[in-house]
């Protein structure tokens, strides 16, 4: 007969959106994996129990093996691992797992799996967002501040203290180019009379 906890325990697997597995550590057998498991990598139960952890993961991988070492040594393990799926897909998860004994004396692992896909997405998009912005700030940041410009001619004097035209200090401190036009109030003063 199953007690109360067991059926709220088995509620937990069957309906969470976390990838749970239960497996066998020494041969990496996979006993049991949750729906979102089976969602995420593509197999069925059946096709995990038959094909065990090697579904899943590439053995020949030096962090694989790491990991794998670290859990024999500590009876657990945290961190983030390449993972494979049905289509041959791989992805990077966070992968938390702990090595117990169960009722009958056999030892066990429970092992979570999230897909960090969409983080990796979402923080590459943040990188290129954050790189232009910066590049605009950088690109704004040129014409701040005061600019000492001669009320005769219009030139600015430069961090050198030379005296340049103020097309020629704008065009070399901002993405800017110019063209020249005459305004109405200067062809009136100037080329009408």
């Amino acid at each position: 007969m199953t007690s109360p906890s067991e059926s709220i325990y088995a509620q937990l697997l069957e309906h969470g959106l976390d990838a749970a597995f239960l497996t066998r550590p020494e041969d990496g057998a996979i006993l049991y994996a949750n729906p979102a498991a089976c969602r995420l990598f593509g197999y069925t139960l059946d096709e995990f129990r038959a094909l065990g952890r090697t579904a899943v993961v590439d053995l020949s991988d030096p962090r694989i093996r790491a990991a794998l070492a670290q859990r024999l040594a500590t009876g657990r393990f945290q961190g983030v691992l390449p993972m494979r799926r049905k289509d041959g897909s791989q992805f990077v998860a966070a992968l938390s797992s702990a090595v117990y004994t169960d009722s009958s004396g056999e030892q066990r692992t429970s092992m979570c799996v999230w897909d960090l896909t969409e983080q990796a997405q979402r923080e590459e998009a943040l990188r290129v967002i954050n790189a232009e912005l910066s590049r605009a700030l950088a690109e704004a940041r040129q014409l701040q501040g005061m600019l000492p410009i001669c009320a005769s001619c219009k030139r600015i004097r430069t961090e050198a203290h030379a005296w340049q035209p103020v097309e020629e200090y704008i065009a070399t401190h901002a993405p800017v180019q110019f063209t020249h036009s005459i305004c109405p109030t200067c062809y009136e003063q100037q080329v009408r009379p």
